[in-house]
């Protein structure tokens, strides 16, 4: 069963190839994302990238308004996880001044990372080089983010549920500003 399924997905994989080879491409680059560099490298349907494009700029809207509730509703549950990870260079200078008790890890769920992410300390993050792939039922996000304190690169996975697309993991870099550069 399972190697007939192979089989058939094999063929449909090849057939759609071979449809998008000869096919133009008619996709368009969107800034709608606010500080988000206009990218030509999306890649899937431009209805499921206009969509997930308008998502990115509304979730960067709900923190900058600091509103939880909002921002909670991007994700799939609250246990969606939520995880960063500190750059060699910046963790280095960290274990230093920790006497080595510095966390390489950051690992949160949705629920406390929409309270972390609107608090009257958070800074919104400005996002850059936003790119979009998708096949319209699963996608990926990821860009570049800038806030005082440093910068890094964030991967959003994605996926489109019967009301709207969902968050299901974020993953992001952390580069303390005076150790990155």
């Amino acid at each position: 069963m399972k190697l007939a399924a192979l089989f058939t997905l094999t063929l449909a994989a090849t057939s759609v190839q071979a449809q998008q080879a000869t096919q133009p491409d008619t996709r368009q680059p969107d800034a709608s994302v606010k500080g988000a560099s206009v990218q030509m490298h999306d890649v899937g349907p431009p209805d499921a990238i206009a969509q997930l494009r308008k998502l990115a700029a509304a979730y960067n809207l709900a923190t900058v308004k600091k509103d939880t509730s909002a921002l909670l509703r991007f994700y799939y549950d609250e246990n969606v996880p939520v995880t960063g990870s500190v750059s060699p260079p910046s963790f280095a200078r960290m274990t230093e001044a920790s006497n080595g008790k510095a966390p390489k890890l950051y690992p949160s769920n949705a629920k406390d990372q929409s309270v972390a992410d609107t608090s009257a300390k958070a800074t919104a993050e400005k996002m850059s080089n936003l790119t979009i792939h998708t096949d319209g039922a699963v996608a990926s996000i990821e860009y570049d983010y800038e806030i005082p304190q440093g910068y890094g690169h964030t991967f959003w996975t994605l996926v489109d549920t019967k009301d709207a697309w969902k968050i299901t993991s974020i993953v992001y870099s952390i580069n303390i500003r005076s150790t990155a550069k």
